[in-house]
């Protein structure tokens, strides 16, 4: 476990608004780790990111195996600090907890729209491919649930996979 990992969101609008500024605060960081290999590799994007992150919160933007490599040392950097980390989409978290890295929990915010998705809580769909590669990363222990302010209820994953007629 990481110990200085205060909160894992997956949300594909990273550092936005309101949102990330009332997640930073209430757990209490100063440092998110955007994990994504394209915006890695897209150093204007990056720093865009980078701009838009609260006063006082130090971002960074690394590929999954840099962070995975990280993640895995004794003494990993995402031991100290007070971190948020960051990723786009549920492929890149399933990559990272399957490659071995280990969270307490993972919160669920925008994943955007499409064809195919039912709504689990407002402002968050998903389908069933979302949903089963969600319970693989639960399947390592992690506690995943849906929620995309603080004020709003939390809504676990076994809950959203009932509402799409699974399990």
């Amino acid at each position: 476990m990481l110990d200085g990992v205060k909160l894992v969101r997956i949300d594909y609008r990273l550092i936005h608004g309101q949102v990330i500024t009332k997640w930073s605060n209430k757990a209490n960081v100063n440092r998110i780790v955007v994990v994504n290999d394209e915006l890695a590799k897209d150093s204007f994007m990056a720093q865009i990111y980078t701009m838009a992150a609260p006063p006082g919160i130090k971002v960074e933007v690394v590929a999954i195996e840099n962070f995975v490599k990280e993640a895995l040392k004794v003494d990993s950097s995402y031991n100290s600090k007070a971190i948020l980390v960051l990723f786009k989409n549920i492929i890149d978290a399933k990559k990272t907890v399957e490659a071995g890295v280990k969270f307490n929990s993972m919160q669920i915010g925008g994943l955007g729209a499409g064809n195919g998705r039912k709504m689990i809580v407002k402002g968050i769909s998903i389908d069933r491919k979302d949903a089963e590669d969600l319970l693989v990363i639960q399947d390592t222990g992690v506690e995943v649930n849906f929620q995309v302010t603080p004020e709003e209820n939390r809504v676990s994953l076994n809950k959203a996979v009932q509402k799409l007629g699974m399990r």
